[in-house]
């Protein structure tokens, strides 16, 4: 192979100068992307798409079912940004009657219900507060069975069966 046959642009000898390579892809050849088309004024990547289209492979269609609120606030500005989050009721009410389970019985059971209602909720929601459902849900289901257990036990020991 010669060396005539690459040099770099604007270093070709004196004497005979060699091909010189193209300036850069052409975007009118086959196979060749060209320039990316620009959306058009008033279009917004992030709006639903219209009732009754169907989505496009692999896309996330429910990614705002939430509210529109928080979507404005995400979206809003020149970045995103991240909402503050807050906890969510349910889940903070399953966490404090988790604690409060500990010391009267049958409070576990209301626990494990918010908990659950909680876990449910945040599924779909910007909001915080899963790590609390889920103790509470913890606390819950801990003390429903320490609280059956001391039951079961009071109830043995009464019938006169140990």
């Amino acid at each position: 192979m010669s060396d005539d046959q690459w040099r770099a642009p604007g270093r070709e000898t004196s004497g005979g100068a060699g091909p010189t390579p193209p300036a850069g892809p052409d975007p009118t050849a086959p196979g060749s992307y060209g320039p990316a088309p620009h959306p058009s004024p008033g279009h917004d990547p992030y709006a639903a798409p219209p009732p009754g289209s169907t989505p496009l492979p692999g896309s996330y269609t429910h990614a705002f079912e939430t509210t529109e609120r928080h979507r404005a606030q995400v979206l809003s500005g020149a970045g995103y940004t991240t909402p503050a989050y807050r906890n969510d009721g349910l889940a903070v009410t399953a966490m404090v009657l988790g604690i409060v389970g500990i010391l009267l019985p049958g409070v576990g059971l209301l626990a494990i219900a918010f908990g659950h209602a909680a876990v449910r909720r945040l599924r779909s929601s910007y909001q915080g507060g899963r790590g609390l459902a889920v103790a509470g849900l913890a606390l819950g289901y801990a003390m429903t069975a320490i609280w059956l257990g001391i039951l079961l036990l009071f109830l043995v020991v009464r019938s006169g069966g140990m």
